[in-house]
């Protein structure tokens, strides 16, 4: 296994566009599986990452500050001589997954590949704007009902002893690295930018949407879909796949 796959173990189709796409906190690879065929069917290849510490990557240890994040996921393009961003890419990110994408993108457009044809933020307040929740210093009960109640985990396996032991270290681990991020003001990104929130999305508005305008120095693009804040899901992803789809054009050819 190379070192990309270790990473994005599930790539599919070369050749064309691809999206990499970085999931919320303490979800695994397969929270994306709807999004990516609805995408497939646009054109799009969705690469789901499978971060340290997470899914099939559940023996390491998960990183609780984005820094280390980072340097191990550039040591990795490194590499693999950024072989994996010489093509046509986008990169994508949900909630805490979207200030990884966007530190992601950063990293890549002063490395010596191409850049990101865009970077799409759902559901994450800008990275100036920011704030320690508090959730990852919860006890572990508590961390998991307040995940539950965004709508994050299914509230049925709260009773589940394998899944909280399972669950519980990326969780608190992702909540640590979202809650210890600090913004370090970096050139605008020369990568347009789409932004995006579920209309009934109680910790993310419209305003803080066009704060993003900060980012980049491209256009921003933003859109609200008909959906909460966990807009991956089954009835957001259709409208989420669409705004994709749209923002990429014409880079994409429909499969």
């Amino acid at each position: 296994m190379s070192s990309v796959e270790k990473w994005f173990p599930y790539r599919r189709g070369a050749g064309g566009l691809e999206l990499f796409a970085f999931p919320h906190a303490g979800a695994a690879s397969t929270v994306f599986n709807d999004l990516r065929e609805h995408l497939r069917l646009s054109g799009v290849a969705l690469s789901a990452a499978v971060l340290p510490g997470h899914g099939r990557r559940l023996r390491e240890t998960p990183h609780r500050r984005i820094e280390p994040l980072l340097a191990e996921f550039d040591a990795m393009a490194r590499r693999d001589g950024y072989a994996a961003f010489m093509g046509d890419y986008a990169l994508l990110g949900h909630c805490s997954g979207a200030l990884v994408a966007y530190e992601v993108a950063q990293l890549l457009v002063r490395a010596p590949c191409r850049n990101p044809r865009l970077l799409v933020v759902c559901g994450c307040l800008p990275p100036r704007v920011v704030f320690d929740t508090g959730m990852g210093r919860l006890p572990t009960r508590e961390l998991l009902a307040q995940t539950a109640s965004m709508g994050g985990t299914d509230e049925s396996l709260m009773a589940d002893p394998d899944f909280i032991e399972m669950i519980e270290r990326p969780l608190r681990a992702d909540w640590e690295l979202y809650d210890g991020y600090v913004f370090r003001p970096a050139p605008p990104l020369p990568v347009p930018i789409l932004a995006i929130r579920g209309a009934e999305d109680e910790n993310v508005d419209t305003t803080d949407l066009s704060v993003w305008q900060e980012q980049t120095r491209e256009p921003l693009v933003t859109a609200e879909l008909g959906a909460g804040h966990w807009a991956l899901e089954a009835e957001g992803s259709v409208e989420l796949a669409r705004q994709i789809v749209t923002a990429l054009a014409p880079a994409v050819r429909p499969g």
